[in-house]
C-alpha cells in the first residue's frame, strides 16, 4: 500500500498521505513518497493547483518517532553523530522536503481535519491555502522536547505574541481558533471540509497556468525579500546543532 496517494482530475492533483492507521504519522517512506508526488505534480501541465490532505481520522500527527527522516541516521547504523552529517541531513531534509512544497509553482490547499500536529502542522503551514475543520487540533506539542522548531514560519505567518504562546507552552488550538490565530485560511464544520476544499480548487484552477504562477512567484519573492529563504536555512542549522548535542 502506498504511503502517499496521487491522482489528477479536472486539473486538480490530489496528494494524499495514506496511513490512516497510524493518524498518517510521517515516516521515511512517506517522506519520499510526498516529495515524489509534488515534483510529478510540478512538472505535470495538466495539474492546476494541488490538493493535500490525509487519509482517515487525521491529517498528519507528525513525525513518526520510530521511523521518521529525522531518525534516519540512527537507523542506518550511525552511532557516532557529527555536526557536519546533522547538519547534511537537516537541510536535505528542508530543501528536498519543505521548500519542494513551498515553492511548488502550482497553487497548493491544504486540507486538515482531526490531528494536524508538529510536522503535520508543518505541512498546512507549507501550503498557499489551508482549510481546517472546525473541530481540528493544531499545533507543535513536539517542542516541549525543547530546541529549535526547524520551520520559521510560525512568526512569519501568525506574528510574534500568537507564534511565541503556541511554540513556548506547546498547546493546541482548535480548527476554529487557528481560523481566529490566522494558523489556517478558513475553518468550516467538519462535514463541509472536502465541499469547501473542492470549491476552493475549482475556483483556482480557473484562473490561466500562466497568471497563476507568476503571481504565485512574485508573492514568493516578496517573503525573499522580507528574508524567508534565509530564515529556513537558518532554523535547519539550529535543529541540527540541538539534535547532534542530544543524540552525540
Amino acid at each position: 500500500m502506498p504511503a502517499v496517494e496521487y491522482s489528477v482530475s479536472n486539473g486538480i492533483c490530489h496528494i494524499a498521505l495514506n496511513r490512516p492507521d497510524k493518524r498518517n504519522a510521517i515516516n521515511r517512506e512517506m517522506s519520499d513518497e510526498l516529495d515524489a508526488a509534488f515534483v510529478k505534480a510540478e512538472a505535470d501541465d495538466e495539474v492546476r493547483v494541488v490538493i493535500l490532505k490525509g487519509n482517515g481520522p487525521s491529517f498528519s500527527s507528525g513525525y513518526d518517532i520510530r521511523g521518521s527522516y529525522y531518525l534516519q541516521g540512527m537507523r542506518e547504523g550511525i552511532t557516532d553523530w557529527n555536526y557536519k552529517d546533522t547538519t547534511a541531513l537537516l537541510r536535505n531534509m528542508i530543501e528536498a522536503r519543505y521548500l519542494r512544497i513551498w515553492n511548488c509553482s502550482k497553487p497548493t490547499i491544504a486540507q486538515v481535519q482531526g490531528s494536524a500536529l508538529a510536522a503535520g502542522c508543518y505541512l498546512q503551514l507549507l501550503c498557499d491555502i489551508s482549510v481546517a475543520a472546525e473541530d481540528a487540533v493544531l499545533g507543535h506539542t513536539a517542542i516541549r522536547w525543547g530546541g529549535v522548531s526547524s520551520m520559521p514560519l510560525w512568526q512569519v505567518i501568525l506574528g510574534p505574541k500568537r507564534a511565541r504562546y503556541l511554540l513556548f507552552t506547546g498547546r493546541t488550538i482548535s480548527g476554529k481558533e487557528a481560523e481566529q490565530f490566522g494558523l489556517v485560511s478558513l475553518a468550516v464544520p467538519a462535514a463541509d471540509l472536502e465541499q469547501t476544499v473542492n470549491q476552493i480548487a475549482s475556483e483556482v484552477a480557473e484562473i490561466p497556468t500562466e497568471g497563476v504562477i507568476h503571481h504565485k512567484e512574485v508573492l514568493n519573492t516578496d517573503l525573499e525579500i522580507m528574508g524567508v529563504g534565509a530564515m529556513f536555512r537558518y532554523h535547519g542549522c539550529q535543529n541540527a546543532l540541538g539534535r547532534f548535542y542530544k543524540y552525540r
